[in-house]
């Protein structure tokens, strides 16, 4: 009786691992598809930047050449680790790349800076202060350059406050391609001087 037990199961086990032999065997491509569905496809945070990003002219953003002027060294400047609010005091200028995220910016000497700028309250340049911005700033309060105060612009400015241009001020866009917008009025002052080949998009300045 044990015998045929034995018998019996051993064939059942036989013929349960034939079937699961065929099953595997119809069509080994879906087995292989079904496989790789599977397979979990992680993806990398760095990818991006695996290859450079080069910009208008075949070259790089921060690469040297593509800023002129007081930008025209950007790539050896360093990133703004300092506090929200950014002051330059006189005597001391200062130069940054990359991103910057500060609550107020006001400008007693020169400012160099490339790359993002965002600033959530008002942009002071104050009497022969320069401020040379390369990139993108929007700005969510005003912006104001006092008397012989200079605000030289490479790229595109968002003003969601009042652009305030006091007498004798100066703004100069350089390259063909920048750009600025102004959400809230403009006042300009007596003998401002406004230079170069900008794109006025809110019809608020020219």
């Amino acid at each position: 009786m044990k015998t045929k037990l034995f018998s019996l199961a051993l064939i059942g086990a036989l013929a349960f691992t034939s079937c699961q032999s065929d099953i595997n065997s119809e069509d080994p491509q879906e087995i292989i598809e079904a496989q790789e569905s599977l397979k979990e496809k992680k993806h990398d945070v760095n990818k991006w930047h695996d290859q450079p990003i080069f910009l208008d002219g075949g070259l790089k953003l921060h690469e040297p050449g593509f800023f002129q002027g007081a930008l025209a060294n950007c790539d050896t400047y360093a990133h703004y680790e300092g506090g929200k609010k950014l002051t330059v005091l006189q005597d001391a200028p200062q130069s940054y790349h990359g991103e910057v995220d500060v609550n107020s910016i006001t400008v007693n000497d020169q400012l160099n800076i490339c790359g993002t700028l965002s600033v959530y309250n008002d942009v002071i340049v104050n009497y022969r202060g320069i401020f040379n911005l390369g990139g993108e700033m929007v700005t969510e309060g005003d912006v104001k350059i006092n008397h012989n105060g200079h605000l030289v612009v490479e790229g595109n400015v968002v003003i969601k406050g009042d652009l305030i241009l006091n007498n004798g001020a100066l703004v100069r866009f350089l390259g063909s391609d920048s750009s600025i917008e102004v959400l809230g009025n403009t006042r300009i002052g007596k003998e401002v001087t406004i230079e170069g080949e900008f794109n006025d998009v809110s019809n608020k300045i020219k």
